[in-house]
């Protein structure tokens, strides 16, 4: 039976950033893949929240983005428009590790840091 994924808090994701086995290339950063409330994960990224959870970092992002770090996401800059049914994708680059699901993205995808 297919377990449910359950979003990260940041506790969580600085917990598991401590012995993540990725690093990403470059300015690429591996997130979490917290969805909005009461939606499942879906890979296309339907649902994907706009605040999400650092795990890792390329050598070449911005040095205030680090493991642990809270970032509001430009989800418009990560969409299109499906021309054959016209609804609205986000599009991510998963990544399983153990029984979870990350997203690589660029760091140009990250809109800002989230204080809050």
């Amino acid at each position: 039976m297919e377990e449910l994924a359950v979003n990260l808090t940041q506790e969580e994701a600085l917990a598991i950033s401590m012995n993540f086995p990725l690093e990403p290339a470059r300015n690429r950063v591996i997130i979490t893949v917290n969805t909005e409330e009461n939606d499942d994960i879906d890979l296309i990224g339907a649902g994907l929240s706009e605040t999400q959870f650092v795990l890792s970092t390329g050598p070449h992002v911005w040095d205030k983005i680090k493991p642990g770090t809270k970032v509001c996401l430009d989800l418009e800059k990560m969409s299109s428009t499906n021309p054959g049914t016209g609804s609205f994708e986000i599009h991510i680059d998963p990544v399983k590790v153990g029984d979870r699901v990350f997203a690589y993205v660029y760091d140009s995808s990250i809109k800002a840091i989230d204080n809050r």
